[in-house]
């Protein structure tokens, strides 16, 4: 049996323990090596090759980079890797742009998708996409219902993309409310809106697809 060889890469040791120990249940699957930080993961890279990568969106000590910059780096220094992002934050706009730039697939990290992790990884090695059921149907309902962010920035008002720039730079409701002379409700409706817009969950999604979306 010609086993797969697997490198991990996550900031979380909890996750990096847990689906270390899923994976060394399958005699198929070989774990070369495991790490938590970017300067591990591209030694690793560099040193010890593997078929499969399974690595987190973003890293805490990369605070410049956001996950597509660093999906990029990994392509560049190892591009006979494939690629499967391991992240808490699996809205579609996140899903579909990680595959553009060449992820092989998409899982995320509560327990139910990590029993699915062995089959995963088999299925990128074998050259297939692979998304669990969850993310796959919600990228299929974006792609078809149209939604709003497939027009960009232009989708939000004036005064919603302003929140939404500012939220990105960092800058919390009161500071927004402060700045625009604006009331903090008003605030949390304006970036509230923009959120739905553009199908972001969280202020991670947000940043994420707002750089996207400037950068086109």
């Amino acid at each position: 049996m010609k086993k797969i060889s697997v490198g991990l890469a996550d900031d979380h040791p909890v996750i990096l323990l847990g689906v270390s120990q899923v994976l060394t249940e399958h005699p198929d699957i070989d774990v070369r090596f495991s790490c938590a930080t970017i300067g591990e993961l591209f030694q690793h890279l560099l040193e010890t090759p593997v078929n499969v990568l399974l690595c987190d969106f973003e890293f805490a000590d990369d605070p410049q980079a956001d996950g597509l910059d660093l999906l990029k780096r990994i392509k560049r220094v190892a591009p006979n890797t494939k690629v499967l992002i391991l992240s808490s934050h699996t809205g579609s706009h996140i899903v579909s742009t990680s595959l553009a730039a060449g992820a092989s697939g998409f899982i995320g990290k509560a327990r139910s998708d990590c029993a699915g992790l062995p089959q995963a990884i088999r299925d990128v090695q074998s050259g297939n996409i692979y998304l669990p059921p969850p993310i796959a149907s919600a990228l299929l309902s974006n792609i078809f219902q149209g939604p709003d962010k497939a027009g960009g920035l232009s989708a939000l008002s004036e005064k919603e993309s302003i929140v939404a720039r500012m939220t990105c730079d960092g800058f919390s409701i009161s500071e927004i409310a402060a700045r625009l002379h604006r009331s903090p409700k008003t605030v949390s409706n304006q970036k509230g809106a923009a959120m739905r817009k553009l199908g972001a969950r969280n202020d991670v999604e947000l940043a994420s697809i707002v750089r996207e979306l400037k950068s086109d």
